[in-house]
């Protein structure tokens, strides 16, 4: 009797280690993708934002062979532009990026010297209205990103989102 509860015991642990192991190996990333029946087409249009201004860059379409017996919807794809992973590459690799997931600024603060340009990315499937509380504000598109520069004052600045607050930048000289 003795050794069934210590197998027991065994089974359950390697069952909780395996657990911890694969429990986030495939997260729920949200995608601004829509089904699309077998046999339509589907338009995706991507913006590209390098400024305050929104520029749309590229309207790709989907065909999708007709039905045939019992076929499943496909979503259509969407992919990133060339011009936003050439910036991801730049701001987050050098350490002057945020993302928005949420409204939460991730990292929550960072320190910049003035005039430093860095990444707003919005991560979100709707638009975000981020602003530098006091100086710029950027309207940026689901799944998008700005550019945006430190103040040239020194000190703490507050970023928001939608009005509220998301993150902050500390301004040296």
């Amino acid at each position: 009797m003795k050794k069934l509860y210590i197998f027991l015991g065994l089974a359950v642990l390697v069952i909780f280690i395996f657990w911890l192991i694969f429990k986030d190996k495939n997260p729920v990333i949200p995608t601004n993708q829509e089904s699309v029946p077998v046999g339509e087409t589907s338009t995706t249009t991507l913006t590209t934002t390098d400024s305050a201004t929104t520029t749309s860059s590229s309207t790709d379409k989907l065909t999708l062979p007709p039905k045939t017996g019992s076929v499943k919807p496909v979503a259509s794809p969407l992919s990133a532009t060339q011009k936003y992973l050439d910036a991801l590459k730049i701001y987050k690799s050098s350490g002057y990026y945020f993302q928005f997931v949420s409204c939460h600024g991730l990292p929550g603060s960072q320190t910049l010297k003035k005039g430093k340009k860095f990444m707003l990315d919005n991560r979100d499937n709707v638009s975000r209205k981020i602003a530098i509380v006091g100086g710029q504000s950027f309207k940026i598109a689901p799944y998008n990103y700005a550019i945006a520069t430190a103040p040239s004052t020194v000190g703490v600045h507050y970023i928001t989102c939608d009005g509220g607050g998301a993150a902050s930048i500390k301004v040296q000289p």
